[in-house]
């Protein structure tokens, strides 16, 4: 069975592991901008609080990549979510907006020493001789763990919708972070340490296994395109992730339509990009003027829209759209680490995602101050941008056979 690696490592606790950790991040992610948005904090200030998780997640991978080779992986998994459940139970009792900040950085330090050693994991696993020459399997399992994580974030924000529906009371969701956070605890004692070495550099799991790179397609392009085009990418949910909440206040929306409409993008990104991981990156090089220009219009009437059955609709556009850049840009660094032989460009990935998720909230709470709407249309421009961006530079994109 493609979840138990070599010589019966389950991966079921580390697959678990991971749902409940996304399940945290988003329903804090979101609990935390509402709960400043209700207690009539400034958005700028609102803006810089909610950026503390990626601040410090643009160092911490970095720092902590190599932990896991002095405690073990069993041990780093669970000081990392005892951390995060220590986190959680100190937002039960304090929610002083300086507390939460410096809880958010802490946080995004936790994460530095989780997610590259789940990655190491799968990445070593799949270089173990019973995935390295089966396809089939190897690709069950990235999926698997892609799964895991993304339903994660889904199942966080559908039970925020149902849970808000009924109790209009946002404070609730800090009491479900806390139960995600001692399940995550209990996973972590679960695993196991490897009887096979992890790497001592994390390498994005799907490097080795992604289907719509034949090895016939070969591409030459400028490092650059991709990292911008991600960059853009990351600006764009983060800054969503601010302007809609302070919106959606200021219309008097019902709180859960927050976590339904976030849940709707998340779910529609996570369907585009399983499935455009199975085109080639001819066809994404197409696909992605024609889905920006999609991002941009959706961008543009959230701006002008007041209707809460519009703003379902474009959620969901705009998820689906957007994650075609997502795949492109991530083809193209996989692409770089194969023919290179390396994973140092996922690591610029990675940091260039982070760079989008800190400056985002900063940027859009600061513009926000004059207008909620010219976030929206700020955003749309950073879409835009995108787009002019990569229209003028895609003939850089060569195919060499």
């Amino acid at each position: 069975m493609y979840l138990v690696g070599k010589k019966g490592y389950n991966l079921l606790p580390i697959l678990f592991s991971a749902f409940f950790r996304i399940a945290i991040s988003v329903t804090i992610g979101l609990a935390i901008p509402l709960y400043l948005i209700g207690i009539d904090l400034s958005s700028e200030i609102i803006g810089i609080i909610t950026s503390g998780t990626a601040m410090a997640y643009l160092f911490s991978p970095l720092i902590f990549r190599n932990i896991h080779n002095k405690l073990g992986l069993k041990l780093t998994l669970i000081i990392s979510s005892s951390g995060a459940l220590v986190i959680q139970i100190i937002l039960q009792f304090n929610l002083y907006p300086l507390i939460i900040f410096i809880l958010l950085i802490s946080d995004g330090i936790l994460l530095g020493f989780f997610w590259p050693v789940l990655a190491s994991t799968i990445s070593t696993i799949l270089d173990q001789n019973e995935y390295k020459d089966n396809t089939v399997q190897k690709n069950k399992l990235m999926k698997t763990y892609s799964l895991s994580w993304n339903s994660g974030g889904i199942f966080g924000f559908i039970l925020g919708t149902c849970i808000l529906f009924f109790i209009d009371d946002n404070l609730i969701m800090f009491k479900f972070s806390l139960i995600f956070a001692i399940i995550g605890v209990i996973f972590a004692f679960f695993i196991k340490n490897p009887n096979f070495n992890l790497e001592s550099e994390p390498v994005i799991p799907m490097d080795k296994g992604v289907k719509a790179i034949p090895k016939n397609e070969e591409v030459s392009f400028p490092l650059y395109i991709p990292l911008v085009m991600i960059g853009v990418y990351s600006f764009l949910i983060g800054g969503v992730g601010l302007v809609y909440p302070l919106k959606s206040n200021l219309l008097n929306f019902s709180l859960f339509t927050n976590y339904l409409f976030y849940a709707f993008r998340l779910s529609s990104q996570t369907i585009t990009i399983a499935k455009s991981m199975d085109f080639n990156i001819a066809r994404l090089k197409k696909l992605l003027p024609f889905s920006i220009m999609i991002v941009f219009c959706s961008l543009f009437l959230m701006a002008i829209n007041q209707n809460i059955i519009i703003f379902g609709f474009l959620f969901f556009t705009f998820g689906m759209f957007l994650s075609i850049n997502y795949t492109f840009s991530f083809k193209l660094i996989v692409f770089k680490n194969i023919i290179n032989k390396t994973s140092k460009y996922s690591v610029y990935f990675e940091t260039i995602v982070g760079f989008g998720y800190f400056f985002s909230p900063i940027v859009i709470g600061y513009i926000a101050t004059f207008g909620i709407d010219l976030g929206f249309f700020f955003i749309a421009g950073i879409s835009l941008f995108g787009l002019i961006f990569y229209v003028i530079l895609r003939n850089k994109i060569r195919f060499l056979t």
